[in-house]
């Protein structure tokens, strides 16, 4: 440290200077240095005429500006800026320590500020066009991808165009490192909508799909998978996937690859194509639900989720059900109702509702156990979304099979749906405070109201067993006009179901109150609701006293109108 201040010989202060480069690969001679004055005096350097100098000397501080410390002292002598002035140097190796450097200071947000004011971004996208080393292109694209974490940083990017110099480093005729990390700038930089449909202008799309196949690297994969994920979430960019042909090279990644971020990212970019319905029957038709299928059953949890997502997605297509049951994947499924991550749960039970309209997958759903593990979850998760899809899936699979409905009723199916209804019970003051997550609790409630109806449609037991659970007088009070039209239509519905045929059931929604609601019901604006609230009352009106009960409170005359209606 001594020598580089005193020496009269310039070899001298460089060879000075290239050994605290390499002790500066340690910590403690990293905080010897900066206590010594070696920073400042490193700093003081970058002036000299000296190329060999110079060189060493942003060597040197390239490797102790790992360290926040050393950072501010550098900064404090005015070093980022004379080493924002070398990126203009004609030593290429001066460039790139420089740059390597600079890459450090944007790991921190107030240097990144600072590089963006001293025009540092301009600087950079200079050095990343073919004239430059690959070395110097690599620290180059390295410091903009540190940038890029900020939103003033990408849009700077972006007006320097800045996205137009990034795209052409994916190409094959580039190294795999410069191509992985010009990908990770892209991945950041396609955060924001205005840059993303830059790229895509660029033909950063097509590059970033040629990046998943040969010549390539798990890492250039991993990297291009993750750029393109970002880029899917905008909608117009959904389509420029698939008509690129992404979707094959997102598949291979997922038959081939046995790198778990590689697989990852592409499960995540299909999960977010699958979003629309021409994806959707791009992906099926690429093969992708049998590889699907095979991820499940991965060691990996986030690799089972998104795998699970992405069936979730295809499943609204008819076509997908048939094959999901065909290539048997209706089983691991269902074992994957029981996991122990409630993120793999969340996206399991989303698939049951659209695979269960089918008669066929319903038959194999039941057969394979999937009740229990549906009423396991219903009782114990509290997750909303999750107990709308598995009431909806005991619904499904309900639908006119007796042999299914007792089943769902052995299993205290139709009791844990009560309790369910009780907790989430909401009232008119709920719906005038507007608390909480309110839409989806109604909608839980709906689907409550939905699966009861099912289950117990057709089948005195049910009925008498919800009833006995007390689910008749929580089933009224969800009779109230300003509750969701959803749950309004359910609720009806239900009430119809459960007391079609069932005697008992007629005397006990009368004296719970349940008849005026119905009543007031006929005067409501969807025709849905009018109907079944109608459909209720003729259930209820095969009883005498209902009869009466109609009659009394103006029940004749709404009736009529709906008739002139």
């Amino acid at each position: 440290v001594e020598m580089l201040p005193s020496s009269n010989h310039t070899r001298t202060k460089e060879r000075a200077a290239n050994c605290i480069e390499n002790l500066a690969l340690d910590k403690d001679n990293r905080d010897l240095v900066r206590e010594l004055g070696g920073t400042s005096a490193l700093v003081k350097l970058l002036g000299n005429q000296t190329e060999a100098l110079v060189r060493a000397a942003c060597g040197a501080l390239k490797n102790l500006s790992v360290d926040e410390e050393n950072k501010v002292e550098i900064f404090k002598a005015d070093g980022l800026k004379s080493l924002l002035k070398l990126l203009a140097s004609q030593d290429s190796a001066v460039v790139d320590k420089a740059a390597e450097c600079i890459g450090n200071f944007a790991l921190e947000a107030q240097h990144r500020t600072r590089i963006r004011e001293m025009d540092g971004v301009s600087l950079l996208l200079k050095l990343v066009d073919g004239s430059q080393s690959e070395s110097v292109r690599l620290a180059a694209v390295g410091v903009l991808l540190n940038l890029a974490v900020e939103d003033e940083s990408k849009t700077q990017i972006r007006n320097a165009e800045g996205i137009a110099k990034l795209c052409p480093l994916l190409a094959a005729t580039n190294s795999i490192s410069l191509r992985a990390v010009a990908a990770m700038t892209l991945t950041n930089l396609a955060v924001q909508e205005a840059s993303a449909t830059a790229i895509r202008d660029a033909g950063g799309v097509h590059l970033l799909i040629q990046c998943l196949g040969d010549p390539t690297d798990e890492v250039l994969q991993e990297k291009a998978a993750s750029a393109l994920w970002n880029l899917s979430t905008i909608k117009d960019i959904k389509s420029t996937i698939r008509k690129a042909g992404g979707v094959p090279f997102l598949l291979s990644v997922l038959e081939f690859s046995t790198f778990v971020p590689a697989i990852e990212n592409a499960l995540g970019t299909l999960l977010s194509l699958a979003e629309t319905q021409e994806n959707r029957f791009a992906i099926s038709e690429a093969g992708a639900v049998g590889l699907l299928i095979r991820q499940l059953e991965s060691q990996h949890q986030a690799v089972v989720e998104k795998a699970a997502g992405v069936l979730w997605n295809l499943a609204n297509e008819d076509t997908v059900r048939t094959t999901i049951r065909q290539l048997g994947g209706i089983k691991p499924l269902i074992d994957l109702l029981a996991s122990d991550n409630a993120l793999i749960r969340f996206n399991t039970v989303g698939v049951f509702p659209l695979l269960t309209e089918q008669e066929e997958n319903r038959r194999q759903a039941f057969d394979l156990g999937v009740v229990s593990p549906l009423i396991k979850m219903l009782n114990l998760d509290a997750n909303f979304l999750v107990l709308q899809n598995a009431a909806q899936s005991l619904g499904n699979i309900a639908e006119g099979n007796h042999e299914y409905q007792n089943a769902i009723r052995e299993a205290d199916g139709l009791k844990v749906i009560c309790e369910v209804m009780k907790k989430y019970a909401v009232t008119t003051s709920d719906v005038m405070t507007q608390g909480g997550d309110l839409e989806n609790q109604q909608l839980v409630l709906a689907k409550c109201c939905f699966a009861a109806w099912l289950i117990c449609d057709h089948n005195e037991s049910n009925q008498k067993t919800f009833r006995d659970a007390g689910g008749l007088p929580i089933l009224v009070t969800f009779l109230v006009p300003t509750l969701d039209v959803v749950l309004l239509e359910m609720a009806a519905g239900a009430v119809c179901a459960l007391c079609e045929d069932c005697d008992s059931n007629k005397v006990a929604i009368r004296e719970v109150g349940g008849i005026e609601p119905l009543i007031e019901l006929l005067d409501h604006s969807t025709e849905d609701i009018q109907l079944n609230a109608s459909r209720a009352l003729c259930q209820l009106s095969e009883n005498p006293e209902n009869q009466r009960k109609v009659r009394e409170l103006g029940g004749l005359e709404k009736l009529v109108k709906l008739l002139h209606q």
